[in-house]
């Protein structure tokens, strides 16, 4: 029989869908993995002339649960799907219980076929639903039947297909978007060996990541208690986002909040991603600022929280100089002697000291050297070689000291 969503087509229509196709699969990826799903599958095949009639996605996640079909698919902008381990930062989450209807995007029609574990009993059973474009405020629930053996899981399967082909899902900008939206993801489950593939060929993430780090923090609040947080960093080896942040999970895995990270004003392109997870944040309600009346939860003015912050500032600080000692530093060189920045110069020894003074320049602000045209860049080398020449070292370092404040680690390196 079917049954009526909460809200009219046209209102459905008007809330904001994805409408792109890349976007829209994503939502049925996220709604996937939100049922606990590791392995998700993209499946179609295409004739001679790249043509597709139909595309499945599969996961092998708990099904859909036929005695919540109301709060699920009867149910629009108010999924029970309150919390996501999704990222906060774009509007592909599977939230809000919008992310069934992204179909229209690229389909006329999406056939739901899932099996689930009754709660109650412990009996698996499965069933249909099928929704249409034309008709999307109005789900068809059928053929609920129990199953003898077989795994919990859903498969949506979308027909009546335009704007999209068979190169449209095999294409690298495709594959692309797939890695920069889930490759923070599969990589925090990778031991868990979480996998997105696309007709049998798992989708990669690994060359997105330049480095990566995996520690474990304890912290004692004012009990004495120990709070654990894992600590995932990751340099990614190209921008993934216009902005970096802190993500905070709790023990499911699910984001709760994210700041930004204090180096999000520089271009020396150190894009990085810091992930906490920990069941310290089971209970925490980021948008309080202020100590909390509720005993059972706690805010950003908890002092354990206080103490994470200061590590994750200081960890991502760490991670950025000895980004810039190395990698970023020998670049910069590179391409001031590849472009005449660097003055010839027939001494070795003294060539050496300048390059040595314009890494460690760079090292304690790289800010310095940014945004600057080829002439000013000269100057501002040419001039540290005239002082290097004539002794004035120390002065360098007093000069440096008024535009940037110096640590004793800062004016060791200079000297």
């Amino acid at each position: 029989m079917k049954e009526k969503v909460s809200v009219t087509d046209t209102g459905i229509q008007s809330s904001g869908l994805p409408r792109d196709y890349m976007e829209a699969v994503a939502e049925y990826i996220w709604n996937g993995f939100d049922a606990a799903a590791s392995i998700i599958d993209i499946t179609f095949e295409t004739n001679e002339i790249d043509t597709i009639h139909s595309l499945s996605i599969t996961d092998n996640g708990t099904g859909i649960d036929y005695e919540q079909l109301k709060e699920t698919f009867g149910n629009f902008n108010d999924s029970i799907k309150k919390a996501t381990f999704q990222k906060t930062s774009s509007f592909i989450k599977g939230n809000k219980g919008r992310g069934r209807f992204s179909f229209s995007a690229f389909s006329g029609k999406a056939l739901w076929k899932t099996v689930y574990k009754d709660q109650t009993t412990g009996q698996l059973k499965a069933y249909e639903i099928l929704i249409t474009k034309n008709s999307k405020d109005y789900f068809d629930p059928h053929n609920n039947r129990d199953l003898s053996k077989g795994a919990t899981g859903t498969m949506v399967t979308f027909t009546d297909l335009f704007a999209v082909t068979g190169f449209s899902f095999q294409s690298d900008e495709f594959k692309t978007f797939l890695e920069r939206e889930f490759g923070w993801f599969l990589m925090l489950n990778r031991e868990k060996e979480y996998q997105i593939r696309i007709n049998g060929v798992a989708v990669p993430y690994q060359q997105l990541i330049a480095e990566s780090d995996i520690g474990t923090l304890p912290i004692k609040d004012v009990e004495g208690k120990d709070h654990y947080f894992k600590i995932t960093f990751v340099r990614w080896s190209e921008r993934i986002g216009d902005k970096f942040f802190f993500y905070f999970l709790n023990s499911h895995q699910k984001e709760l909040f994210k700041d930004l990270t204090s180096f999000n004003n520089n271009a020396i392109g150190f894009y990085h991603s810091v992930y906490v997870e920990s069941r310290y944040f089971d209970a925490f309600n980021p948008q309080d600022n202020e100590l909390s009346q509720n005993l059972f939860e706690r805010t950003r003015q908890h002092g354990v929280f206080k103490s994470l912050m200061n590590h994750l500032h200081e960890l991502v600080r760490l991670r950025q100089k000895a980004f810039v000692d190395g990698e970023a530093a020998e670049k910069l060189v590179d391409n001031y002697e590849k472009n005449g920045i660097i003055p010839k110069l027939n001494d070795g020894r003294k060539k050496k000291a300048l390059l040595k003074v314009v890494k460690s320049l760079y090292c304690i602000e790289p800010r310095l050297f940014q945004g600057l045209n080829k002439e000013q860049q000269r100057i501002n080398v040419g001039l540290l070689g005239i002082l290097l020449e004539a002794g004035m070292k120390e002065d360098i370092v007093e000069l440096v000291s008024h535009i940037v404040p110096l640590t004793d680690e800062d004016r060791k390196l200079l000297r």
